[in-house]
């Protein structure tokens, strides 16, 4: 696990059609622009904020436990090698989530601990292949143990135009550049 600067990340987000929103004092929402997605997913639930879908984003409502297995389960068909996650707001809000939920997966421990420098930023953080259950147990806990949107990530892994939004207690929303990998990632919630 690395943080990049988000200038490493530009040509990726360009690429993809990403765009930035600010919503609010703290968050910065990213999308993928409509020319660019071929498809759009939404998991929810009716305990979580709407998706607020519209005719082209495909919803599937699944149970508040079986969102976030099914958030993962997606994660795992999705990272391949190299995963940035980039956080609504600041990092600090998403280790504050994870605290106690990661206080026992050493790997985090010893990133957590030379992270504080980057907590006040927004800058990508890398999760290279070796990192896959880093990867999944962090975003497990933060949806587990997330309260606020602040606390919420953007996933893109590089290689694949593909971005998703994971909030604590949902929704997860997915845009795809591929109509193929859409599909094949739909398995992961809908088996």
């Amino acid at each position: 696990m690395d943080f990049l600067s988000e200038h490493e990340i530009s040509n990726l987000l360009t690429e993809l059609g990403i765009t930035a929103t600010p919503e609010g004092d703290e968050c910065i929402l990213l999308q993928m622009d409509a020319d660019k997605a071929t498809a759009k997913h939404c998991l929810d639930n009716a305990d979580c904020m709407p998706c607020g879908s519209d005719d082209e984003t495909s919803c599937f409502e699944l149970a508040p436990e079986a969102l976030v297995i099914a958030a993962i389960s997606a994660v795992h068909k999705i990272h391949e090698g190299s995963t940035v996650l980039i956080p609504v707001s600041k990092w600090r809000a998403v280790f504050d989530a994870v605290a106690f939920s990661m206080a026992c997966d050493e790997s985090w421990q010893e990133f957590d601990a030379s992270a504080t420098i980057k907590l006040n930023t927004r800058d990508p953080l890398l999760f290279e292949t070796g990192d896959q259950h880093t990867l999944v147990s962090l975003l497990t806990s933060l949806m587990n143990d997330g309260e606020t949107r602040e606390q919420g990530v953007f996933l893109m892994p590089v290689g694949a135009p593909i971005l998703v939004h994971l909030q604590p207690g949902g929704p997860v929303k997915f845009w795809f550049g591929n109509s193929a990998i859409a599909d094949e990632v739909r398995e992961a919630y809908t088996n």
